[in-house]
């Protein structure tokens, strides 16, 4: 018996980096189901990130960090089948 690779689900969280009126916010999209292990690799990944960007080895405030689950993305309506 025989696994499909297609079957499984492939994990991600994206980093997206925003300028706003208070200044840049890095967003990270995680799952909504995220691990210790997951939110362990995401805050490394963005501390990197932040730090590649300030040049500064710490959270110095000049790079707001936020998390937020992709449970909103989930749940999409059809708007087409409206309409008939």
């Amino acid at each position: 018996m025989s696994t499909s690779i297609a079957a499984v689900e492939k994990r991600h969280a994206s980093l997206k980096l925003s300028n706003t009126a208070e200044g840049q916010v890095l967003t990270a999209s995680v799952p909504s189901d995220i691990t210790d292990e997951d939110f362990h690799v995401v805050g490394t990944r963005a501390l990197g990130l932040i730090k590649k960007l300030t040049g500064c080895n710490c959270l110095s405030g000049r790079i707001s960090f936020v998390v937020e689950d992709n449970f909103a993305q989930v749940i999409q309506v059809d708007l087409g089948q409206a309409r008939g």
